[in-house]
Protein backbone atom coordinates (compact mmCIF):
# COMPACT_ATOMS: atom_id res chain seq x y z
CA UNK A 1 0.00 0.00 0.00
CA UNK A 2 1.16 3.40 -0.43
CA UNK A 3 -0.39 6.49 0.85
CA UNK A 4 1.19 9.95 -0.39
CA UNK A 5 0.47 13.11 1.46
CA UNK A 6 1.84 16.26 0.02
CA UNK A 7 2.08 19.76 1.89
CA UNK A 8 2.33 22.10 -1.01
CA UNK A 9 2.76 25.33 0.73
CA UNK A 10 6.39 24.21 2.57
CA UNK A 11 7.70 21.75 0.25
CA UNK A 12 7.45 18.76 2.96
CA UNK A 13 6.19 14.96 1.58
CA UNK A 14 4.84 12.30 3.66
CA UNK A 15 4.88 8.83 2.64
CA UNK A 16 2.68 6.16 4.08
CA UNK A 17 3.96 2.86 3.18
CA UNK A 18 4.42 -0.72 4.00
CA UNK A 19 6.53 -3.84 3.27
CA UNK A 20 6.14 -7.76 3.58
CA UNK A 21 7.98 -9.08 6.28
CA UNK A 22 7.27 -12.28 8.18
CA UNK A 23 4.14 -13.15 5.99
CA UNK A 24 2.38 -9.50 7.68
CA UNK A 25 2.52 -5.99 5.91
CA UNK A 26 4.28 -3.90 8.36
CA UNK A 27 3.83 -0.28 7.79
CA UNK A 28 5.50 2.97 8.32
CA UNK A 29 5.44 7.02 7.51
CA UNK A 30 8.53 8.65 5.66
CA UNK A 31 8.45 12.47 6.28
CA UNK A 32 11.06 13.74 3.49
CA UNK A 33 12.19 17.60 4.96
CA UNK A 34 11.06 20.96 4.13
CA UNK A 35 13.28 21.57 0.56
CA UNK A 36 13.93 17.98 -0.12
CA UNK A 37 16.24 17.00 -3.07
CA UNK A 38 16.88 13.55 -4.56
CA UNK A 39 20.48 14.64 -5.73
CA UNK A 40 20.86 14.89 -1.77
CA UNK A 41 21.88 12.00 0.76
CA UNK A 42 20.44 12.83 3.98
CA UNK A 43 20.67 11.86 7.48
CA UNK A 44 17.64 9.67 8.68
CA UNK A 45 16.00 9.10 11.99
CA UNK A 46 13.67 6.37 12.90
CA UNK A 47 10.88 7.32 15.41
CA UNK A 48 9.13 4.78 17.72
CA UNK A 49 6.33 5.13 18.84
CA UNK A 50 5.15 3.84 22.70
CA UNK A 51 3.70 0.62 23.55
CA UNK A 52 0.06 -0.02 24.97
CA UNK A 53 -1.32 2.53 21.75
CA UNK A 54 -4.46 1.91 21.32
CA UNK A 55 -5.40 1.57 17.44
CA UNK A 56 -7.98 3.62 16.85
CA UNK A 57 -6.95 5.18 13.80
CA UNK A 58 -5.37 3.14 10.69
CA UNK A 59 -1.96 5.73 10.93
CA UNK A 60 -0.39 4.79 14.92
CA UNK A 61 2.49 6.85 13.91
CA UNK A 62 1.19 9.94 14.38
CA UNK A 63 0.77 9.96 18.13
CA UNK A 64 4.87 10.29 18.43
CA UNK A 65 5.48 12.43 15.46
CA UNK A 66 2.79 14.89 17.09
CA UNK A 67 4.21 14.42 20.81
CA UNK A 68 8.27 14.75 19.51
CA UNK A 69 7.84 17.20 17.01
CA UNK A 70 10.58 15.38 14.63
CA UNK A 71 8.98 16.14 11.83
CA UNK A 72 9.07 20.20 12.92
CA UNK A 73 12.74 19.35 13.35
CA UNK A 74 13.71 17.47 10.23
CA UNK A 75 11.77 20.26 8.03
CA UNK A 76 14.44 22.93 9.89
CA UNK A 77 17.69 21.11 10.17
CA UNK A 78 17.77 18.85 6.99
CA UNK A 79 16.70 15.24 7.97
CA UNK A 80 14.78 12.01 6.87
CA UNK A 81 12.40 10.76 9.56
CA UNK A 82 10.67 7.93 9.20
CA UNK A 83 8.20 6.65 11.88
CA UNK A 84 7.57 2.40 12.05
CA UNK A 85 4.76 0.84 13.19
CA UNK A 86 4.36 -1.49 15.77
CA UNK A 87 1.72 -4.17 15.08
CA UNK A 88 -1.43 -4.21 16.06
CA UNK A 89 -2.80 -7.03 18.56
CA UNK A 90 -5.88 -6.62 20.68
CA UNK A 91 -6.48 -2.76 19.33
CA UNK A 92 -2.89 -2.39 20.90
CA UNK A 93 0.68 -1.60 19.03
CA UNK A 94 3.86 -2.12 21.18
CA UNK A 95 7.27 -3.06 20.03
CA UNK A 96 8.84 -6.34 21.51
CA UNK A 97 11.76 -4.99 22.80
CA UNK A 98 13.15 -8.17 24.56
CA UNK A 99 11.45 -8.58 28.63
CA UNK A 100 8.60 -5.79 27.37
CA UNK A 101 6.04 -4.96 25.82
CA UNK A 102 2.82 -6.95 25.04
CA UNK A 103 1.30 -7.89 23.02
CA UNK A 104 3.96 -7.84 20.81
CA UNK A 105 6.05 -9.46 23.36
CA UNK A 106 4.21 -12.41 24.31
CA UNK A 107 3.44 -13.00 20.14
CA UNK A 108 7.37 -12.97 19.81
CA UNK A 109 6.76 -10.33 16.68
CA UNK A 110 10.76 -9.90 15.08
CA UNK A 111 10.80 -6.33 15.12
CA UNK A 112 14.67 -6.06 14.43
CA UNK A 113 13.90 -8.00 11.73
CA UNK A 114 11.29 -5.67 10.28
CA UNK A 115 13.46 -2.54 10.99
CA UNK A 116 16.08 -4.54 9.42
CA UNK A 117 14.47 -5.15 6.29
CA UNK A 118 12.96 -1.73 6.39
CA UNK A 119 16.28 0.04 6.28
CA UNK A 120 17.35 -2.26 3.24
CA UNK A 121 13.74 -0.55 1.37
CA UNK A 122 14.56 2.74 2.92
CA UNK A 123 18.61 2.96 1.34
CA UNK A 124 17.03 1.44 -1.69
CA UNK A 125 14.01 4.35 -3.07
CA UNK A 126 15.54 7.60 -0.66
CA UNK A 127 19.13 9.41 -0.71
CA UNK A 128 19.91 8.28 2.56
CA UNK A 129 23.81 8.48 3.97
CA UNK A 130 24.18 5.19 5.66
CA UNK A 131 26.79 5.80 7.93
CA UNK A 132 24.46 8.67 9.26
CA UNK A 133 21.46 6.78 10.92
CA UNK A 134 19.36 6.97 14.21
CA UNK A 135 17.06 5.32 16.17
CA UNK A 136 14.78 7.06 19.04
CA UNK A 137 11.75 6.59 20.66
CA UNK A 138 9.56 7.00 23.65
CA UNK A 139 8.46 4.02 26.66
CA UNK A 140 8.36 0.59 24.59
CA UNK A 141 9.76 2.54 21.72
CA UNK A 142 12.82 3.65 23.64
CA UNK A 143 13.34 0.18 24.69
CA UNK A 144 13.02 -0.51 21.50
CA UNK A 145 15.79 1.25 20.80
CA UNK A 146 17.93 -0.65 22.89
CA UNK A 147 17.36 -3.80 21.36
CA UNK A 148 18.26 -2.42 17.97
CA UNK A 149 21.69 -1.34 19.31
CA UNK A 150 22.27 -4.81 21.03
CA UNK A 151 21.25 -6.68 17.03
CA UNK A 152 21.88 -4.08 14.87
CA UNK A 153 24.46 -1.61 16.27
CA UNK A 154 26.41 -1.96 12.18
CA UNK A 155 23.68 -0.21 11.20
CA UNK A 156 22.93 2.72 13.65
CA UNK A 157 25.43 5.52 14.53
CA UNK A 158 23.40 6.16 17.63
CA UNK A 159 20.25 6.15 19.62
CA UNK A 160 18.07 8.44 21.93
CA UNK A 161 15.49 6.60 24.31
CA UNK A 162 13.33 8.24 26.57
CA UNK A 163 10.71 7.59 29.26
CA UNK A 164 12.26 3.49 29.45
CA UNK A 165 15.11 1.29 30.27
CA UNK A 166 17.19 -1.50 28.86
CA UNK A 167 14.86 -4.90 28.66
CA UNK A 168 16.74 -6.83 25.84
CA UNK A 169 19.52 -9.19 27.61
CA UNK A 170 21.87 -10.40 26.42
CA UNK A 171 22.91 -7.52 24.77
CA UNK A 172 26.60 -8.20 22.50
CA UNK A 173 26.55 -5.18 20.15
CA UNK A 174 29.33 -5.85 17.39
CA UNK A 175 30.11 -1.64 17.38
CA UNK A 176 30.27 0.63 20.08
CA UNK A 177 26.74 2.63 20.70
CA UNK A 178 26.63 6.79 21.80
CA UNK A 179 23.70 7.25 23.61
CA UNK A 180 21.70 10.07 24.56
CA UNK A 181 18.65 9.01 26.66
CA UNK A 182 15.87 10.79 28.74
CA UNK A 183 13.98 10.42 31.76
CA UNK A 184 11.88 12.13 34.38
CA UNK A 185 12.67 11.07 38.43
CA UNK A 186 8.80 11.37 38.69
CA UNK A 187 7.58 8.58 35.86
CA UNK A 188 4.97 7.24 37.58
CA UNK A 189 4.96 4.32 34.70
CA UNK A 190 8.77 3.48 34.44
CA UNK A 191 10.24 4.28 37.43
CA UNK A 192 13.67 5.84 37.74
CA UNK A 193 15.05 3.87 40.01
CA UNK A 194 13.68 0.92 38.78
CA UNK A 195 11.03 -1.77 39.97
CA UNK A 196 7.49 -3.20 38.51
CA UNK A 197 6.02 -0.83 36.25
CA UNK A 198 3.46 1.19 37.39
CA UNK A 199 0.51 0.71 35.40
CA UNK A 200 -0.56 -2.32 33.90
CA UNK A 201 -0.34 -4.31 32.04
CA UNK A 202 3.16 -3.69 32.81
CA UNK A 203 2.64 -4.12 36.91
CA UNK A 204 3.79 -7.71 36.60
CA UNK A 205 7.40 -6.50 34.66
CA UNK A 206 10.93 -5.48 36.06
CA UNK A 207 11.94 -2.19 34.64
CA UNK A 208 15.86 -1.95 35.48
CA UNK A 209 16.96 1.46 37.22
CA UNK A 210 18.63 4.32 35.00
CA UNK A 211 21.71 3.82 36.49
CA UNK A 212 21.61 0.11 35.79
CA UNK A 213 21.30 0.91 32.01
CA UNK A 214 23.70 3.54 32.01
CA UNK A 215 26.31 0.82 33.67
CA UNK A 216 25.62 -1.35 31.33
CA UNK A 217 26.13 0.96 28.12
CA UNK A 218 29.34 2.13 30.05
CA UNK A 219 30.68 -1.41 30.10
CA UNK A 220 30.02 -2.40 26.94
CA UNK A 221 31.42 1.32 25.40
CA UNK A 222 34.43 0.76 27.50
CA UNK A 223 34.32 3.80 29.05
CA UNK A 224 36.43 5.27 31.85
CA UNK A 225 34.88 8.62 32.75
CA UNK A 226 31.75 9.61 34.36
CA UNK A 227 30.97 13.12 35.33
CA UNK A 228 27.72 14.38 37.14
CA UNK A 229 26.11 17.80 37.46
CA UNK A 230 23.27 18.29 39.75
CA UNK A 231 20.63 20.37 39.51
CA UNK A 232 21.83 21.34 35.83
CA UNK A 233 23.41 24.30 37.03
CA UNK A 234 20.72 25.83 37.99
CA UNK A 235 18.08 24.88 35.65
CA UNK A 236 16.65 21.41 37.87
CA UNK A 237 17.64 18.51 35.87
CA UNK A 238 20.64 16.36 36.49
CA UNK A 239 23.04 15.91 33.63
CA UNK A 240 25.30 12.92 33.71
CA UNK A 241 28.30 12.74 31.17
CA UNK A 242 30.14 9.08 30.56
CA UNK A 243 32.93 9.33 28.33
CA UNK A 244 36.54 8.40 27.73
CA UNK A 245 35.28 5.45 25.71
CA UNK A 246 36.46 3.41 22.59
CA UNK A 247 36.01 5.15 19.47
CA UNK A 248 35.15 8.11 21.27
CA UNK A 249 31.10 7.66 21.62
CA UNK A 250 29.92 8.88 24.96
CA UNK A 251 26.62 8.85 26.83
CA UNK A 252 24.61 11.63 27.65
CA UNK A 253 21.81 11.08 30.48
CA UNK A 254 19.35 13.93 31.53
CA UNK A 255 16.99 13.42 34.63
CA UNK A 256 14.25 16.02 34.28
CA UNK A 257 12.19 16.53 38.08
CA UNK A 258 9.30 17.62 36.38
CA UNK A 259 7.40 16.10 33.31
CA UNK A 260 6.01 12.23 33.52
CA UNK A 261 5.60 9.42 31.33
CA UNK A 262 6.20 11.39 28.38
CA UNK A 263 8.59 13.73 25.91
CA UNK A 264 10.49 16.32 27.58
CA UNK A 265 9.51 19.93 25.39
CA UNK A 266 7.33 17.99 23.56
CA UNK A 267 3.53 18.27 22.72
CA UNK A 268 1.41 16.36 25.61
CA UNK A 269 0.30 13.07 25.40
CA UNK A 270 -1.72 12.92 28.95
CA UNK A 271 0.52 13.39 30.81
CA UNK A 272 2.55 16.56 32.33
CA UNK A 273 5.60 17.22 29.81
CA UNK A 274 9.15 18.47 30.71
CA UNK A 275 9.86 22.20 30.45
CA UNK A 276 12.97 21.89 31.59
CA UNK A 277 14.95 20.44 28.28
CA UNK A 278 13.97 19.71 24.75
CA UNK A 279 15.07 16.23 24.07
CA UNK A 280 14.19 17.26 20.47
CA UNK A 281 16.94 19.53 20.05
CA UNK A 282 18.69 18.00 22.57
CA UNK A 283 19.24 14.50 20.64
CA UNK A 284 20.00 15.94 16.94
CA UNK A 285 22.52 18.03 18.66
CA UNK A 286 23.96 14.35 19.91
CA UNK A 287 23.53 12.51 16.91
CA UNK A 288 25.57 15.34 14.49
CA UNK A 289 28.53 14.37 16.57
CA UNK A 290 28.51 10.54 15.01
CA UNK A 291 28.75 8.89 12.20
CA UNK A 292 28.69 4.84 12.00
CA UNK A 293 31.82 2.44 12.82
CA UNK A 294 33.70 4.57 15.23
CA UNK A 295 33.57 7.67 13.13
CA UNK A 296 33.10 11.15 14.81
CA UNK A 297 32.23 14.58 14.06
CA UNK A 298 34.11 16.22 16.87
CA UNK A 299 36.53 19.00 16.89
CA UNK A 300 39.99 16.45 17.26
CA UNK A 301 40.92 14.55 14.22
CA UNK A 302 40.47 10.68 14.80
CA UNK A 303 43.60 8.61 14.79
CA UNK A 304 46.12 11.18 15.69
CA UNK A 305 49.50 9.03 14.81
CA UNK A 306 52.73 10.13 13.56
CA UNK A 307 51.44 9.31 10.09
CA UNK A 308 48.09 10.79 10.60
CA UNK A 309 46.70 12.43 7.19
CA UNK A 310 46.32 15.92 7.66
CA UNK A 311 44.32 18.85 5.56
CA UNK A 312 46.00 22.14 4.61
CA UNK A 313 45.33 24.84 4.48
CA UNK A 314 42.52 24.66 7.27
CA UNK A 315 40.50 26.56 6.76
CA UNK A 316 40.76 26.29 2.79
CA UNK A 317 39.09 28.36 0.19
CA UNK A 318 38.94 26.16 -2.89
CA UNK A 319 41.59 23.21 -2.77
CA UNK A 320 42.15 20.58 -0.13
CA UNK A 321 45.85 19.10 0.01
CA UNK A 322 46.35 16.26 2.48
CA UNK A 323 49.36 14.96 4.02
CA UNK A 324 50.37 10.79 4.40
CA UNK A 325 48.14 9.41 1.84
CA UNK A 326 49.05 6.44 -0.14
CA UNK A 327 46.24 7.30 -3.09
CA UNK A 328 44.08 4.80 -2.30
CA UNK A 329 42.03 6.26 -0.10
CA UNK A 330 38.15 6.92 -0.71
CA UNK A 331 36.94 10.45 0.32
CA UNK A 332 33.61 12.01 1.28
CA UNK A 333 33.30 15.52 2.58
CA UNK A 334 30.15 16.22 4.30
CA UNK A 335 28.70 19.55 5.49
CA UNK A 336 27.31 20.45 8.98
CA UNK A 337 23.59 19.25 7.97
CA UNK A 338 25.07 15.98 7.62
CA UNK A 339 24.67 15.88 3.81
CA UNK A 340 26.98 14.26 1.18
CA UNK A 341 28.69 16.90 -0.72
CA UNK A 342 31.08 15.15 -2.80
CA UNK A 343 32.48 11.52 -2.20
CA UNK A 344 35.25 9.60 -4.53
CA UNK A 345 39.46 9.31 -5.11
CA UNK A 346 41.65 12.40 -5.87
CA UNK A 347 40.39 15.08 -3.72
CA UNK A 348 43.27 17.19 -3.92
CA UNK A 349 42.17 17.52 -8.05
CA UNK A 350 38.78 19.15 -7.13
CA UNK A 351 37.92 22.29 -6.74
CA UNK A 352 35.35 23.25 -4.06
CA UNK A 353 35.25 27.20 -4.24
CA UNK A 354 31.66 27.05 -5.02
CA UNK A 355 30.98 26.15 -1.38
CA UNK A 356 29.43 28.20 1.08
CA UNK A 357 31.85 29.38 4.24
CA UNK A 358 31.40 26.83 7.04
CA UNK A 359 32.18 23.74 9.25
CA UNK A 360 32.62 20.56 6.75
CA UNK A 361 33.70 17.17 7.88
CA UNK A 362 36.40 15.43 5.58
CA UNK A 363 35.60 11.26 6.10
CA UNK A 364 38.96 9.46 5.01
CA UNK A 365 38.13 5.32 5.42
CA UNK A 366 37.99 5.10 8.72
CA UNK A 367 38.87 8.69 10.10
CA UNK A 368 37.48 12.04 10.11
CA UNK A 369 38.65 15.68 9.81
CA UNK A 370 37.16 18.89 10.67
CA UNK A 371 37.40 21.51 8.11
CA UNK A 372 36.10 24.84 7.69
CA UNK A 373 35.71 26.92 4.10
CA UNK A 374 36.07 30.13 3.94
Amino acid sequence: MNFIMLTCCFGQTDVYDSIYVDNVWRKYNIHLPLGYNSNTNYPLILGFHGGQQAATSSQGWTVFAYQSKLSEKADSSGFIVVYPEGRVFNQNRSWNAGNCCPPAMNQSVDDVGFIDNLLDTLFSNYPIDTTRVYATGSSNGGMLCYRLACELSHRFAAIAPNACSQMYFPCNPTNKIPIINFHSKVDPIVFYNGGMGGAPPLTTIFFPSQDSTMNIWSQKNNCQSRDTIINGNGTNYDFIKIHNCSCNVEIHHYATTDGSHSWPGGNPNNNPVSTQISATDLLWSFFQNYTLGCLTTGINDLNETKEAIKAFPNPFSDKINLTNTTGKEFFTLINYFGQVIWSGINIEQQNFSYLSNGLYFLRIDNRTIKLVKQ
